[in-house]
């Protein structure tokens, strides 16, 4: 392999990306390629290795002292930078598959870490910082082209332009049939300024003025303009720096072509999301709430390429969802019933962690006395409603429709008596999607009346408890990624990755009688009251978010390719920094089920 090759080879793997050219120079003449067949041993308590091993064809296994697989490397993975730095290492390193590598001489690694400052703490850091830094590299591609928009790809209104001679009142007039509320002078030297409303109420109606009065005795000047071939962000960077709600748009020979305002920049960059909360709100019947609703996963897909953090976008998205809710609600049931019962969200919705419609979990809850009969087939109504939305029905018929999930306070509260007193896997799986619990319209003290039962209900329930956190471990997290021995390459990311933290993280909630639904919220929470230690929850905040954006992105691609959306992700399409992104999350994953295991005693119930 030619050094130009060699340099190729390792400009593709992070961190040495980092490397400047004579450091990786240096690199490569420190560089060799060695071979080894299966079954080899390359690292173990009694080998400390004298090189740093990059993958260029097969694979390694890490062993545990209990000869578990702790982690697997394939091409372009590397290892093993603590047995070098420290001097020692406690695991077994065994090829798995024939072996061709490259080995960088000790010496040249150490000397590596000691000259560039990124590559050092990408070795040093702990398992969060590389994660953070992975996640940095990963992204930095996506969230190129969110800040590459410009003013021009934007909405820019049709500006009001009136001479600085004109009398107030006619520019009043024109603005009117511009249907704007700013409007644009232009003085003899070809300069712009403008008039704004709370200018008008300030210059004029509290000073008592007469519109009469010629325009430039009023208007600001030097209107803030920005170029239509600008970036958008530095349009917003401006108005923000200047406390200013518009700016003018001006092309190359400086004339006045429109007005930029602050609130369509950040729809832009929010995918019009306030345009689409104003719809919901302004719905008059079932087809406007539809029509408002129907380009929520563009919004999902704009901000996943832009590179948001999935917490923020399903925060946004739960809002929105919960609105169309509430209009959903007031818009079937009539005014008499709609604060006799609640409507709630549960399981994944309730969580707010339902980014992409898959299903709907949802229930009614009625007041005591309350005929039931009455919200029937209002509830039939919503479900179908809710269907013709995009909100697919629930497989578990965990719906409004379903009468089982439509009673009152007290029938809730024997429910919730018999989920605890017999257990059963379904009746910890009600309870689990119940806990969850949102009210997203009604009368929502019904629901907090419902939550109260439930703690105490669960006082000195230890031993539900244990049972009930036994599920976190109901699947396996795998250790390492290509799932060979299975001769499978799919991993199911929801029950592998995702399901353990929540479960994990609703039993802790559970036990602690947390009310707050979000996992993430739930985690803060649990650390705030040092049941979690800080390093602890850093790591889970990060597996999670990373899980469930590699999850959002496999869906997406799903939804793409006119695909039935599932949770299995192929490990042969992933990059070399998903996987990496991924091992670690596995690894943080595992180190917490051992943890919900101790801390709620799995280990001495059957």
């Amino acid at each position: 392999m030619s050094i130009q090759d060699q340099k190729t080879f390792l400009s593709n793997i992070h961190p040495f990306q980092v490397l400047s050219s004579q450091e990786m120079e240096t690199c490569i003449k420190h560089m060799d390629i060695a071979y080894y067949p299966k079954n080899s041993i390359l690292i173990n308590p009694e080998k400390i290795p004298n090189c740093f091993f990059i993958i260029i064809k097969g694979s390694v296994y890490e062993y545990s002292s209990d000869d578990i697989v702790l982690m697997d490397y394939q091409h372009q993975d590397s290892f093993d930078s603590n047995s070098l730095i420290y001097g020692k290492c406690t695991n077994t390193f065994k090829v798995f598959e024939d072996l061709i590598c490259y080995e960088i001489e000790k010496n040249t690694f150490l000397k590596l870490i000691e000259l560039n400052q990124q590559f050092k703490d990408y070795f040093l850091n702990d398992l969060v910082d590389k994660i953070q830094s992975l996640k940095e590299k990963e992204y930095t591609s996506e969230l190129s082209s969110f800040m590459i928009s410009k003013v021009e790809d934007t909405l820019i209104h049709e500006a009001c332009i009136v001479d600085e001679n004109t009398k107030l009142i006619d520019a009043i007039e024109k603005s009117m049939e511009y249907k704007t509320s700013s409007i644009i002078v232009k003085n003899e030297n070809n300069q712009y300024g403008i008039i704004t409303d709370s200018l008008l109420k300030i210059k004029v109606l509290l000073e008592g003025r007469d519109l009469s009065i010629p325009v430039k005795d009023i208007a600001i000047f030097p209107l803030v303009t920005v170029f239509n071939d600008d970036y958008l962000f530095e349009a917003l960077t401006i108005l923000i720096k200047k406390n200013i709600k518009r700016v003018g748009v001006t092309n190359n020979k400086n004339e006045m072509i429109g007005v930029l305002e602050q609130m369509d920049i950040l729809s832009h960059f929010a995918n019009h999301t306030y345009i689409i909360d104003s719809k919901i709100k302004k719905s008059k019947n079932i087809e406007d709430l539809k029509s408002a609703s129907k380009d929520l996963l563009l919004i999902i897909k704009s901000l996943h390429v832009k590179g948001v953090k999935v917490n923020h976008i399903s925060n946004l998205i739960g809002q929105l969802n919960t609105k169309v809710y509430q209009k959903l609600y007031s818009l079937v049931l009539p005014i008499d019933l709609q604060n006799n019962a609640c409507l709630i969200v549960m399981g994944s919705e309730g969580r707010n962690e339902q980014i992409i419609k898959t299903d709907q979990d949802n229930a009614l809850v009625i007041k005591d006395g309350i005929n039931i009969k009455l919200y029937l087939p209002y509830m039939d109504e919503i479900t179908k409603h809710l269907i013709d939305f995009g909100y697919p029905s629930c497989e578990g018929n965990i719906m409004v429709s379903n009468p089982f999930w439509c009673k009152t306070v007290n029938d809730y509260k024997n429910e919730i008596a018999k989920w605890i007193e017999a257990p059963a896997i379904q009746n910890y799986m009600d309870l689990a999607i119940f806990f969850d619990s949102f009210a997203v319209a009604g009368n929502k003290e019904l629901l907090i009346n419902l939550k109260d039962d439930l703690f105490n209900k669960l006082h000195d329930k230890d031993v539900f408890l244990a049972y009930f956190a036994k599920a976190t471990l109901l699947f396996d997290t795998p250790n390492i990624i290509t799932n060979i021995i299975n001769k499978s390459h799919y991993i199911d990311i929801k029950k592998a990755a995702i399901f353990p933290i929540v479960q994990g993280i609703r039993s802790l909630a559970l036990r602690e009688k947390i009310r707050e639904t979000t996992t993430i919220k739930r985690i803060k929470i649990l650390e705030d009251r040092k049941i979690l230690e800080k390093e602890k929850v850093a790591e889970l905040l990060e597996a999670f978010e990373f899980v469930n954006t590699l999850r959002l992105k496999t869906q997406l691609e799903y939804i793409h390719d006119g695909k039935k959306i599932n949770n299995e992700i192929n490990t042969h399409t992933l990059g070399k920094i998903e996987r990496d992104l991924l091992k670690d999350s596995f690894k943080i994953i595992n180190e917490f089920k051992k943890f919900i295991s101790y801390t709620f005693r799995i280990d001495k119930i059957s």
